[in-house]
């Protein structure tokens, strides 16, 4: 395991383009260390510090914010286990999203956010069109397997094959 890049098991592909982490040489505020990766998404906080991908895996934040009620999400979660709702909400990067969402949970266990509609491989993920496909279902919209949407937020169980899908309208 790289110490610099630690893994998100709720958002395995953090350090995609365009997602959570930027390449950084800035100082981060909790470890005055140089960031590496830089988180660039929101912090639901009463203080906006730069911090680094370690800090956020380890727990710091929470310590340096000193606040028991931050997070690094935008959503609702019903169902989780107090353990695994911690480490999402305050221990996990968050995603991009036009509007707060109910993070989909399984068995207590939130599910890994594993990328958007429109991203290649969940176009070519037939667990994954399903989910998409359920989802604008269930708001009785169209949805055509295979072609890329926006609005889609793909969702898999951790040690697990089930999917779902969030429409995140804008």
């Amino acid at each position: 395991m790289n110490i610099d890049q630690p893994n998100f098991r709720f958002n395995p592909g953090a350090y995609g383009e365009g997602r959570s982490f930027e390449r950084s040489s800035e100082a981060c505020d909790v470890c005055h260390q140089p960031s590496v990766w830089k988180y660039v998404g929101s912090i639901y906080a009463t203080a906006n510090p730069t911090v680094c991908a370690r800090c956020i895996a380890n727990g710091e934040v929470a310590k340096f914010l000193n606040e028991e009620h931050f997070s690094f999400h935008d959503i609702e979660l019903d169902g989780a286990d107090l353990s695994s709702e911690t480490e999402l909400l305050q221990r996990t990067p968050g995603v991009s999203c036009f509007n707060p969402f109910e993070w989909p949970v399984l068995s207590s266990i939130p599910l890994a956010f594993i990328g958007y509609g429109e991203d290649e491989p969940i176009l070519k993920d037939g667990g994954a069109q399903e989910a998409i496909e359920a989802a604008f279902a269930a708001i009785d919209w169209e949805f055509k397997r295979g072609e890329p949407t926006p609005y889609a937020m793909v969702f898999r169980e951790i040690d697990g094959g089930r999917y779902r899908a969030v429409i995140d309208l804008d």
